[in-house]
This record gives C-alpha cells, structure tokens and sequence, in this order.
C-alpha cells in the first residue's frame, strides 16, 4: 500500500524593495534642477558685473577724451596769445561792457549752433594784413570754432588781462556728470576768490550761468 505524503511548502523568495538605482535617479533629478538653478543665479550676477564695468569703461574713457581735449585746447589758446605780444592788455578777455556781447554759456551755444559765429577778417589769408587787435579777434573766433568742432557742446571763457595772466574757461556739457542718484544731472560749483586747489580749477565762471551737467575747466595763461 502506497502511502502519500504531502510535499512540503513551497516558500517564494520576498519581494524586495528597489531602493538603489531607480530612487537615486529620482534624487539625482532633483538636485540638478537645484543646481541649475543656482548656476542661473550665479551667471546672472556676472553678468550684471560685466555690464557694469562695460558701463564704467565707457565713462572713463569719456573722461579721458574730455580732458585731452580740454588740456590741447587751453594750450592752443596760450600759444595764440604769446604769438601776439602787441596786443592790447585785454584784447582777449570777453568784453561785458560791449553792447550785443554774448558770454553765457547758453548764448554762446545757440550763436554757434545757428552759425553765427563767423570771422570777420582771415588774418592767415594770403595778402591780408592785420594789426594786434584784429588778429586777437581773429584768434579769439578761430579757438570758438575750433573747439566747437573738436569738443561739441563747449563753450568758452577769457577774463583777466595779460599783464597779470589771462584766466580762460573751456565749459562742456556732460551727460554722465550726474548726482547720486545716477540720473539727475549735477550742477558745477560758482567760482568765488576763495576757492583754491582743484576746486578753482573746475568752478565756472558765475556770469557764465552754466546749467546742469555742463563742466568746467580753468586754466591761467601767463605769457
């Protein structure tokens, strides 16, 4: 007789759970969303450094125009009037007194922006004979206009007489010649006899009636 016996219980093996490559892929993707995210950030702030030295490049470099062209200027003028010893003490100052006489910066801007800044007498043309005072006009219009062309926006500024030095003003407008707040534009300080030091040497003149953003650079010609 056969007996039976019942076969033992099969055991499947327990399901384990997947904790390796799949979660860290999910991990992992989270991260990187995170570092994205801070590289963006950390991009961003470069760049806005970059673009503010871009910014302060451009001013400087503005700035060095500026000054090579007043520097050139103010000694175009000493060497106009040491090359005219007979004239009068005061044939290159501006003139207040003179009836039509214009001398703000604002007049001197508008007669030479509608042309009407012209000389009157060419003392370099060619059988053109001038005597010291002409040729100081003469000298006097060419320099307005040259610096016109050369710094657009000046205007100019002569007082003083030559026995004592002659104490000339180039004026130019600035657009970067703001306040704090980088976009008010700032106003020159008022010459006064007080002033010494670098102060005096960019105050403009008070009967110049400079408007904001306009600067100014002084200079004594002594000849």
């Amino acid at each position: 007789m056969m007996t039976l016996h019942p076969s033992p219980p099969q055991h499947r093996p327990a399901t384990r759970r997947r904790c390796g490559p799949a979660l860290f892929r999910q991990a992992h993707t989270g991260s990187s969303l995170i570092e994205v995210l801070v590289a963006i950030l950390v991009l961003s702030i470069g760049l806005l450094g970059v673009a503010g030295l871009a910014a302060a490049s451009l001013r400087y470099s503005q700035g060095g125009w500026a000054r090579a062209s007043v520097a050139s200027g103010l000694s175009d003028l000493a060497d106009r009037v040491r090359t005219n010893p007979g004239a009068d003490t005061t044939a290159y100052e501006f003139d207040k007194t003179k009836p039509g006489t214009k001398y703000t910066y604002a007049d001197q801007r508008a007669d030479l922006e509608s042309g009407q800044v012209t000389i009157s007498t060419d003392c370099m043309a060619d059988g053109t004979a001038c005597d010291a005072t002409e040729l100081a006009a003469f000298h006097m219009t060419e320099w307005r206009l040259a610096m016109d062309r050369n710094m657009p926006g000046s205007a100019v500024w002569v007082s003083g007489q030559r026995d004592e030095g002659y104490q000339a003003t180039l004026m130019w407008f600035d657009k970067s010649f703001v306040q704090s707040d980088g976009t008010t534009l700032d106003t020159s300080a008022t010459c006064t006899a007080a002033m010494t030091g670098v102060a005096a040497r960019q105050c403009c003149p008070a009967d110049a009636a400079v408007s904001a953003g306009v600067r100014c650079t002084n200079m004594t010609i002594v000849p």
